[in-house]
C-alpha cells in the first residue's frame, strides 16, 4: 500500500484560496501527478485551498475522488494552562502546536505518543477527540483496502499480496537497489495540509504528532511518500519513503514557498 500526501499550494489564507504563485505550483504538481499509476482513489480536505489544489490533479488522472471532513487542517484550538512558564500566556487560546520552544521542551508528555494528548496543554481544547477523529478517519480508510489496525499499532492485512520474502527470505533484501519483484502497489492521494498530514503520519508510525509539528516543515505542493512495509505475510507497518518532495518545483523554475516556516527555505 502507497499513501501519497500533497500539501495545498501557496495559500491566501484569508480568503481560503492559491495565490497566483500557488496557482503555478498547481501546473507544475499537476504535470507531475498526471504521470502516475495505480493510483486507485483520491481523497481532499473540504477546505478550498486543498479543493483548488486537487481539481487539476482529478481531471488529468480521472480517478475517484472523496472529499474528507477530517481531512481539513488541524489547526484546533486550546487553552494555556496555568503552570505555562510564560504566565503572562496563562488562561490564553492559541493553535495546540506551533508552541515557543521553551514550552514545547517543558513537558516530557508531549514526546509521548500516548501521553502528550494528556498533558494539561492539550485536555485545555479537547484535542484528544480531534486526533481521534483523524486517527480514526485514516484507519477507516486503510480497513476498506484490507489493512485493520490492531491493538500493536500493527496493521492486519485482509488478503496479502506474495512478498518476495516470505518464500525465499533474503536478510539483506531491502539492499537490492530495483526491487522488480515486488508486487504492484495500490496508491491513494491526499490532497491537505501540512498539520494533518503530520498527524496521520504520527498515527501510522506509532510516535507523537508533537515532533513532527515542532520540528519537521514541508512546502506547498509538496509530496510526501508513506509505504506500508509487508515484511511478514498479513502484517504491514509503515515507514517514509520521501518527505516534502519539491522537485516539480525545482525543475519547473518555481521557487520553493516557506508560507508555514519560521524561516526561510533553501533556494534552489
Amino acid at each position: 500500500m502507497r499513501l501519497i500526501f500533497i500539501r495545498h499550494g501557496d495559500p491566501d489564507y484569508a480568503h481560503d484560496s492559491l495565490t497566483d504563485k500557488g496557482k503555478r505550483e498547481v501546473e507544475l504538481l499537476t504535470k507531475r501527478v498526471s504521470a502516475w499509476k495505480n493510483v486507485s482513489k483520491i481523497y481532499v480536505s473540504s477546505l478550498g485551498r486543498a479543493q483548488e489544489t486537487a481539481a487539476p490533479s482529478i481531471k488529468a488522472l480521472g480517478v475517484e475522488a472523496v472529499t474528507c471532513e477530517w481531512l481539513q487542517e488541524f489547526y484546533y484550538r486550546t487553552i494555556y494552562p496555568d503552570n505555562v512558564n510564560d504566565k503572562s500566556l496563562a488562561g490564553k487560546e492559541t493553535m495546540c502546536w506551533d508552541l515557543m520552544p521553551e514550552y514545547f521542551v517543558s513537558d516530557k508528555r508531549f514526546f509521548d505518543k500516548d501521553e502528550w494528548m494528556k498533558s494539561d496543554f492539550m485536555k485545555g481544547g479537547k484535542i484528544a477527540d480531534k486526533y481521534k477523529m483523524v486517527c480514526d478517519g485514516i484507519d477507516g480508510i486503510l480497513a476498506e483496502n484490507g489493512y485493520v489496525r490492531n491493538e500493536k499499532g500493527i496493521y492486519d492485512v485482509k488478503d496479502p499480496v506474495p512478498n518476495h520474502n516470505w518464500s525465499d527470505p533474503i536478510v539483506k533484501y531491502h539492499l537490492k537497489s530495483v526491487k522488480d519483484d515486488y508486487p504492484q502497489e495500490k496508491t491513494l492521494v491526499f490532497f491537505c495540509h501540512l498539520g494533518v498530514m503530520f498527524t496521520i503520519i504520527a498515527h501510522l508510525l506509532g510516535m507523537s504528532p508533537m515532533q513532527l509539528w515542532q520540528g519537521f516543515f514541508v512546502a506547498p505542493t509538496s509530496i510526501t511518500v508513506v509505504n506500508s512495509e509487508e515484511r511478514l505475510e498479513g502484517q504491514a507497518f509503515f515507514r517514509v519513503e520521501r518527505l516534502g518532495d519539491v522537485n516539480h518545483l525545482i525543475n519547473g523554475g518555481e521557487p520553493i514557498s516557506s508560507s508555514g516556516y519560521f524561516a526561510d527555505v533553501l533556494g534552489e
